[in-house]
């Protein structure tokens, strides 16, 4: 009898002891992602069956929609630009499960197969957008007529810059760079920025600086692409890049886990 008690009281104490090992590790990681954000980084969005390139950056349409709804179901805000600014400047509190979803390049499957779900789930997202793209008709990025009917029909989608000419250009001088914000302002009037490529210099930094961006941002996969922390330099801001290839039980843990 004295046996048995004494294996009930080791037992209780080892439940006791894991619950309260749990209660700690949920506090910690809860305020470690209060100053945290997870930046989705996407670029294309297409139904599985048409979704044939072999590119791991063009995310089935089908595992889309099950992120959006997990993001739903565990009522994430997804923030707008100016709500990340202002947090990102510790001027405005934040909901504590945020994510800002951003897509590169600005492809015309964006308008096609993601916009309207991002709509269906109450999702914001930002579009960061090539500005040579801006009067092409071959149907294969948005053009200034797709993007305005865009703004119309889902005001929950804004638009900032990928650059005008850089994205297979890449400008190492702040000449080139200034020359390139320049083109694009004509284009798009944003101040947010994604680097092409996630690639950038010193240099880069001053032009965007000296034009009055407010934050640019970089793109993974690497060690250096995790979660936004609030005190990383605002023009050295980490995506994490969502890939085809991705499961969802990985797609979960970018969420969860304080990195």
């Amino acid at each position: 009898m004295k046996e048995k008690n004494k294996k009930n009281k080791i037992i209780l104490l080892l439940c006791a002891s894991c619950i309260i090992l749990l209660v700690i590790v949920t506090i910690v990681v809860y305020t470690i992602n209060e100053n945290k954000i997870a930046i989705l980084g996407y670029h294309g969005v297409m139904p599985r069956e048409i979704n044939t390139s072999g590119s791991k950056l063009i995310v089935n349409q089908e595992d889309f929609e099950k992120q959006l709804k997990y993001l739903k179901k565990h009522r994430y805000k997804s923030m707008t630009l100016s709500e990340f600014n202002c947090w990102k400047n510790k001027e405005c509190k934040k909901a504590h499960k945020s994510v800002l979803i951003t897509f590169d390049d600005g492809y015309m499957d964006n308008y096609l197969y993601a916009f309207e779900l991002l709509k269906k789930y109450d999702m914001n997202a930002v579009v960061f957008y090539v500005g040579k793209n801006i009067n092409s008709n071959e149907g294969y990025y948005m053009n200034k007529e797709t993007i305005e009917k865009a703004k119309v029909e889902y005001p929950n989608i804004e638009f900032a810059s990928h650059s005008y000419g850089l994205h297979e250009n890449f400008g190492k001088t702040y000449e080139e760079v200034n020359n390139d914000i320049m083109k694009m302002k004509d284009v798009l009037d944003s101040k947010y920025y994604a680097y092409p490529h996630g690639s950038f210099t010193d240099e880069y930094i001053s032009a965007l600086k000296d034009n009055g961006y407010l934050l640019a941002f970089t793109f993974g996969p690497g060690k250096n692409h995790r979660k936004a922390d609030i005190k990383d330099d605002n023009y050295k801001i980490p995506r994490l890049n969502i890939s085809k290839d991705m499961p969802m039980y990985k797609f979960t843990l970018r969420l969860v886990l304080p990195v």
